[in-house]
């Protein structure tokens, strides 16, 4: 009797699938091990990050640490996540409790990047714009790495570094000065060869010029500004970041150093300072 209680209980669990974002999560059984696998569809590596302790287990263990942090391949399918092994199969088993987990697109191992990559700056050449908010502004920038280049709806956004873009949004048409409007951003994001990645946001609706999988060279035209999201005014939010599966944010924002003038000088960008590109 036992051993068929344990068979049914293996039926059960296998035929859980745990979906969230980009990862999706399922059991299977092989004799006498539990597999958590995970399917990641997206053109970009994703991230599952379990949150809190180990997994609670009765009758069971595992043979491996369990880790907290998980890369799942571009396109790739049955990424082991874990697996716990019956111990006494003449017994029931189950698992008390799980982490509860959550997604980020990238590699959240990823620790060390090109400190020193020249970007160039995000519009096109004989064009200048004023940085209305640099890094930690007062505004919406606080603990953030980021930069807010005033400038007119319409303009053309060029991607100051290469890479992948790997997430695009351009139905919103909304924009409002506090953080309730912050979910109707227009935004590009773009994945770098170092693992970094680099959002432009508050487009303008239907202002991507580009789509998700395009590989773009620096200077390629990616989409245009607008003033959609948490935005008091038309500007350029561009930002640079890793994932972070350490922080609650999600994001460990980062400086980088551009181009500007003639694309000799190379610096950090300064509030309330207009930067013309020549080169």
């Amino acid at each position: 009797m036992m051993k068929k209680i344990f068979l049914l209980t293996f039926v059960i669990q296998s035929l859980a699938i745990f979906s969230q974002k980009s990862a999706r999560m399922y059991t299977e059984v092989k004799q006498d091990t539990l597999f958590y696998y995970a399917d990641n569809i997206e053109v970009y590596p994703v991230s599952i990050t379990f949150t809190g302790s180990s997994p609670e287990l009765e009758n069971l263990r595992s043979p491996e640490p369990f880790k907290l942090i998980h890369v799942l391949q571009p396109s790739s399918t049955k990424n082991k996540v874990a697996a716990f092994v019956v111990k006494d199969k003449t017994k029931g088993w189950k698992i008390r409790k799980m982490p509860s987990f959550y997604t980020l697109a990238g590699d959240a191992t990823v620790k060390t990047y090109d400190e020193d990559y020249q970007y160039d700056l995000p519009f096109q050449k004989g064009k200048s714009f004023k940085v209305h908010q640099g890094y930690n502004g007062i505004f919406s920038h606080q603990n953030e790495n980021s930069l807010d280049f005033t400038m007119p709806e319409g303009t053309e956004i060029v991607a100051a570094r290469e890479g992948k873009i790997i997430q695009t949004v351009q139905d919103n048409n909304t924009g409002c000065p506090t953080s309730s409007c912050a979910n109707l951003t227009n935004y590009i994001t773009i994945l770098h060869s170092d693992g970094t990645m680099a959002q432009y946001l508050h487009l303008k609706q239907n202002g991507v010029k580009v789509k998700v999988g395009d590989q773009v060279k620096k200077g390629d035209v990616i989409g245009l500004s607008g003033n959609t999201g948490w935005s008091n005014g038309p500007h350029l939010h561009f930002v640079c970041f890793l994932p972070d599966g350490s922080k609650l944010k999600q994001k460990n924002t980062l400086k980088t150093l551009f181009r500007t003038g003639d694309g000799t000088k190379t610096e950090y960008l300064t509030e309330k300072k207009t930067y013309l590109k020549e080169y």
